[in-house]
């Protein structure tokens, strides 16, 4: 017998493509000028990978940009060591020429990494500083994020903390596709223990708090520093190594928050390669593997249900990759161009094109 979806359902269909259709793919390029960078801001076709120059480009005072939607209304967050600027944006994410906040941090150190969560509440500054015996410690500053203007707010207070610890420093925070966790890459200089890897901070929802910091994952081998990657999304982690060469390596999956994992050595060439790179897609889907050996990018498909590997794609030289927040695109940094895919869930490049820029360019990307 025959069944017909029900009126409901028919509209709640439509109102889900019309949603998908209407998502806005945004590429931030910001190229230095003079003492300035230029932010160029370009709308990108997610089906052909296409991008189109959005508005006019404007002058900002740093080159670290984060954006974010809060209640609707898009920012831009510029900030470098010492300053943090939030830039409104208009529909196409192109930003006024003039800041709507100018705040200077204030602390005792350079800040390393600001972040703003994707849930859109709360702001965090990272800054490092070394006790009279060489220990490393970090302190994680909370803002406050206005739910009408996205202006930030200090609050003074350390919502996290870390060390003493004579070996690991932590280098870098960033956070998934939500606000629940905040991640913070470390690196392990000790001269028998080199490696690097992530940990979490478990973010109270109400208070922005950062809870009692976890161990992930790590990459760690006797030449870890030039031949070893880790890679992180909130659904899955991925760690890559290899000590001696062409041969010698593994890659690690773990997915969170299971722990289900798997290792892969032998099963395809590039599993035992040097790694120059190693990247998730944001939603953990597809795994980008820079083959140092043979001067290209594996893409794969990863199947936690056969604990394989699938190849898909690859992409040309060992370029830096980033990705749109929903997964649907990847950008390729080179020296003076930029390559953009549009990347299935499987984990195939269906289409591409070319940006060239001036080099020594920085990007970010937004979905609205």
């Amino acid at each position: 017998m025959l069944r017909f979806a029900s009126t409901s359902t028919l509209v709640l269909a439509f109102f889900t493509l019309c949603v998908a259709a209407s998502a806005t793919e945004v590429l931030y390029v910001a190229e230095p000028q003079d003492s300035q960078y230029l932010l160029h801001t370009y709308n990108v076709n997610p089906e052909s990978a296409a991008a189109i120059a959005a508005g006019r480009a404007v002058t900002i005072p740093a080159n670290s940009v984060d954006p974010l939607t809060v209640n609707g209304e898009h920012y831009l967050y510029v900030w470098n060591a010492t300053e943090v600027w939030v830039y409104p944006t208009n529909s196409q994410g192109v930003p006024k020429e003039e800041p709507s906040q100018h705040l200077t941090f204030g602390f005792s150190y350079p800040v390393y990494s600001f972040v703003v969560d994707p849930d859109g509440k709360f702001g965090y500054a990272a800054y490092n500083w070394t006790d009279d015996q060489n220990n490393v410690y970090t302190d994680i500053v909370l803002f406050t994020i206005s739910q009408s203007s996205g202006e930030l707010s200090n609050t003074g207070k350390l919502a996290g903390t870390y060390g003493p610890n004579a070996s690991i420093v932590q280098d870098h925070l960033l956070f998934g596709s939500n606000g629940r966790r905040l991640y913070t890459h470390w690196t392990d200089n000790g001269p028998y223990t080199y490696g690097i890897g992530y940990y979490f901070y478990p973010v109270n929802q109400t208070s922005g708090a950062l809870g009692k910091v976890q161990n992930l994952f790590y990459a760690q081998t006797l030449e870890c520093g030039t031949s070893c990657g880790v890679a992180i999304s909130d659904a899955t982690s991925a760690s890559a190594g290899a000590c001696c060469g062409p041969g010698s390596g593994s890659i690690i999956f773990a997915r969170n928050p299971n722990g289900q994992n798997f290792a892969c050595e032998y099963q395809l060439a590039f599993c035992s390669d040097d790694v120059a790179g190693l990247y998730l897609d944001p939603l953990g889907r597809n795994i980008f593997f820079g083959d140092a050996t043979v001067d290209q990018i594996y893409v794969a498909h990863i199947d936690f249900a056969t604990s394989e590997l699938n190849p898909t794609s690859s992409i040309p030289g060992t370029p830096m990759l980033d990705f749109s927040p929903d997964s649907s695109l990847v950008y390729a940094i080179n020296s003076n161009t930029i390559g953009i895919y549009a990347l299935a869930s499987t984990g195939y490049l269906t289409a591409s094109s070319t940006l060239s820029d001036s080099g020594n360019v920085s990007v970010a990307t937004a979905t609205f």
